[in-house]
């Protein structure tokens, strides 16, 4: 059994497995991916948010699962599986809760200006800054789904007035749906919460910062190719926005230059899951699956 993800640490698990972890502790590129799976040639893979495509599963010829630690799927090639006969499971205890409360701690940080506050006091400064105010703001959330709905219950109890931007979600409880050009034109906040495909890689660019309102602020703690790094960096260096709180990344650990604006971004090592006992119950949903899917496929588990 080999573990693509890095933050896996459940450990009850039948003897029989013998569970090969990430040596690398960090997001595999996909040449360590297939490096692993060349050497170890495994009868299941419990995968994190490396890519995981037709080469890697053909490189594996006792490949018979592969369980997705956690509920997006868009990393895997499920087609290829179908095609090699490979089961291909995730969680159902989805991080909506811990997700959301990540995501609304970042927004108040960010409005309330909190990381300049406790310097002024640590450096003996008593600067008695006045901040933004959360309540009567207008917030865009891209991705309106599981994750998405549990940001707009949090919001709405805020105050705050909800604009979204989901193809696959026409009406919402709580969210005025709208396109995204003017989502992005008329929010003063805008959190990401959808899953990364082709057709959404770098879903804001250069040219989706330019049409966001002067000041506005950005959290993400979806997936990090959502954003281009480039272009956000561009924006924050422009002061075409005011801030921005990313808790996922292309490359990790981070190391990239959003760590030159340390006043008005929040940088976080991809954590929206752990909390509570939210990451114990999908890493053990996890381990589940991995059981059931190789015991269907006659193995003796």
């Amino acid at each position: 059994m080999l573990c693509n993800t890095s933050s896996y640490t459940f450990t009850e698990f039948p003897a029989s497995i013998n569970l090969v972890k990430n040596p690398f502790k960090r997001k595999l590129t996909e040449d360590e991916v297939l490096e692993l799976v060349r050497a170890h040639n495994p009868d299941g893979i419990i995968a994190g948010v490396e890519e995981l495509n037709e080469g890697i599963m053909k490189s594996a010829p006792n490949l018979k699962v592969i369980a997705r630690c956690g509920i997006d799927l868009d990393s895997i090639d499920q087609k290829a599986a179908k095609k090699l006969n490979i089961s291909v499971y995730r969680t159902h205890v989805a991080p909506d809760i811990p997700a959301a409360e990540l995501t609304v701690a970042m927004i108040l940080c960010l409005v309330r200006k909190l990381k300049q506050l406790d310097d002024s006091v640590r450096q003996d400064r008593w600067e008695r800054t006045v901040t933004g105010l959360l309540y009567g703001r207008r917030v865009g959330i891209i991705g309106c789904q599981i994750i998405g709905t549990r940001v707009s219950y949090l919001m709405n109890n805020f105050g705050c007035s909800l604009l979204g931007y989901d193809p696959e979600v026409r009406r919402h409880e709580y969210i005025d749906m709208v396109d995204l050009d003017y989502m992005l034109s008329h929010s003063d906040i805008i959190t990401l919460h959808m899953s990364l495909g082709k057709e959404n890689y770098h879903l804001l660019g250069d040219r989706e910062f330019e049409m966001m309102k002067p000041g506005a602020l950005i959290v993400n703690t979806s997936r990090g190719g959502l954003i281009d790094e480039e272009a956000l960096v561009k924006a924050l260096r422009n002061k075409k926005i005011g801030g921005a709180a990313i808790d996922v990344f292309e490359e990790e650990p981070y190391r990239g230059p959003l760590l030159e604006f340390p006043e008005n971004t929040i940088l976080t090592p991809h954590v929206a899951s752990f909390a509570g006992t939210y990451r114990f119950d999908i890493e053990k949903e996890t381990m589940d699956n991995v059981i059931e899917g190789l015991r269907k496929k006659g193995v003796d588990v």
